[in-house]
Order: C-alpha cells, then sequence, then structure tokens
C-alpha cells in the first residue's frame, strides 16, 4: 500500500515527528463533483419532509355556491374553497415526500477520501499524537486547540474506543462542550461535517479507522 507522510503534532502544540497515511485516503484524487453530490445526498436524508397542504379535496365546505350564478354584478363563483379565493384550497402544493436518492458505496468512499485529501492540501487537517483529558474540563482541551494553531469551525475526530472505553468519558466530556466544536467518532466521519469545517483535527488512534472506512474494509 502505498504511504505519504505527514506531520504529527503534540497536544502542547510542539512536532511529534511524522506519520504514514494511505496514499489512497489521504493522497487521493480530489472529485469535486462526487464531494458535492454526497453532500447533497446527505443533506437531503435530513429533511424532515412533513410539509403538508390541503387540497381542494381534503378541506370541508363549499358545498353551497355563495350566491346565485348571474344577476349580483360580481364574478361567478362556485364555491368558497375554491384555490381562487383568500383561505382556500392550494393547487399542486407541497405534500409530505422523501428527499432520500441512493448514491453508491463506492461513490461515498471517493467523496469521503476526496475531502480529506483537500483538507491536506490545504493544510487544514491536523494529527496529534494523543487527545485526551484526565478531569473533564472543557478549558484544558480548548487549551490544547489553541495551542495548535486552530480556530472557528473545528471538527474532531476520535477513536471509536474512545466513546465507549469509560476511561475515556472525560476526554468527550471535555471536548463537546466547546463553541463551534464538533465531536465526532471514526464511525460517523462524514464528507458534509468535513468540508464545512475550517480544520480537522484527528487523533493519531483514529487514522487507522479512517482509512478502512475510506478503503471499505470497515466493512
Amino acid at each position: 500500500m502505498k504511504t505519504v507522510q505527514a506531520k504529527m503534532r503534540k497536544s502542547s502544540g510542539g512536532e511529534a515527528g511524522t506519520i504514514d497515511l494511505s496514499a489512497d485516503v489521504f493522497g487521493a484524487p480530489v472529485y469535486t463533483h462526487l464531494v458535492h453530490q454526497v453532500v447533497r445526498w446527505q443533506r437531503a436524508k435530513k429533511r424532515a419532509g412533513t410539509h403538508d397542504v390541503l387540497s381542494r379535496s381534503e378541506m370541508k365546505g363549499g358545498g353551497k355556491k355563495p350566491w346565485k350564478q348571474k344577476g349580483t354584478g360580481r364574478a361567478r363563483a362556485g364555491s368558497i374553497i375554491s384555490p381562487l379565493w383568500v383561505g382556500g384550497a392550494v393547487v399542486h402544493g407541497p405534500s409530505p415526500r422523501s428527499y432520500e436518492f441512493k448514491v453508491p458505496k463506492g461513490v461515498r468512499r471517493k467523496a469521503l477520501s476526496s475531502a480529506l485529501t483537500a483538507k491536506v492540501k490545504t493544510d487544514s487537517l491536523i494529527i496529534v499524537d494523543q487527545i485526551a483529558s484526565t478531569d473533564g474540563k472543557t478549558k484544558g482541551m480548548a487549551s490544547m486547540l489553541k495551542s495548535l494553531g486552530v480556530s472557528g469551525s473545528i471538527l474532531v475526530v476520535l477513536s471509536d474506543k474512545t466513546f465507549t472505553d469509560k476511561g475515556s468519558e472525560n476526554t468527550v466530556k471535555a471536548i463537546r462542550n466547546i463553541a463551534r466544536v464538533n465531536l465526532i467518532p471514526v464511525n460517523g466521519i462524514n464528507v458534509y461535517d468535513i468540508m464545512r469545517a475550517k480544520y480537522v483535527v484527528v487523533a493519531s488512534d483514529a487514522v487507522k479507522g479512517i482509512e478502512s472506512r475510506c478503503l471499505g474494509s470497515a466493512e
């Protein structure tokens, strides 16, 4: 497997040597059209689709003609629920529906690799040797991010084990309350969150999991 070398940082902000990354994941071609397609797919899945209006057949009333056909000087009217009337029915209005559409797994993997590679090329992906908190204090984790030189919207990716291990509860607790910081496990990494974050901070023990997801070996 071809690899690319990337700098690894200490949580204190200093350098911690280098780390080998899969070239198929962090050095892949950037397919912007696939990234766009997957972002659309993710956003479409989140839409509730519960919008609804009353059509003419769903409204009550309107059975009696409001006034006689001729002789009143007014326009002809057959029903008070006519779409032409204020408070009447709606023609071709929205009704409950699903906005989901299918995207092949291979396309999703390529888009994820493209998003990660784009962050690497812009020096927006930072790999940290260890991300941990013993006291669960947000202040300590905020200080760590500041020492890494990241600000604005930040995506922090930790290994799946960190979220299930009871000994790591303080780490998760300390990060999740920081403003503009989105914390996710490797299992939840996705194109949309990567692209909308200014920086992506990844724990070194999460790298192999990310590569497995992108290469399809995690399934």
